[in-house]
């Protein structure tokens, strides 16, 4: 009996119970018309080929790298155990200078 709560059962269950609330309530929904237009990409109202629809994330990954590379370092930094004999001042000190030479190389180099 035990089985039935353990964490994959419940979730095959769970799934079943979701797509068998689906399909009944389905035919309740409200249909839409078919357009021409609704595989087309959207482009804010105006018409633009699938071609020139290419996202150039160029300029984003460095700001992802940045929020990422702090938002590690805010939570290592929080979480980290300052202990006076283990010498974990230093270490500190050097995950900082570290996380700061990684800054100064992705928005100077």
């Amino acid at each position: 009996m035990e089985i039935l709560l353990s964490p994959p059962v419940v979730f095959i269950v769970a799934l079943l119970a979701a797509m068998a609330l689906s399909e009944f309530f389905s035919g309740w929904a409200p249909k839409g018309a078919e357009s021409a237009g609704k595989e087309l990409p959207y482009a804010c109202g105006e018409d633009v080929p699938a071609e020139k629809v290419l996202p150039d994330y160029q300029r984003f990954f460095p700001f992802a790298i940045f929020f990422t590379l702090l938002h590690v370092a805010g939570l290592m930094l929080a979480t980290w155990g300052l202990n006076a004999t283990a010498g974990g001042f230093e270490l500190v000190l050097a995950y900082v200078g570290a996380v700061a030479v990684i800054l100064a190389v992705l928005f100077l180099g």
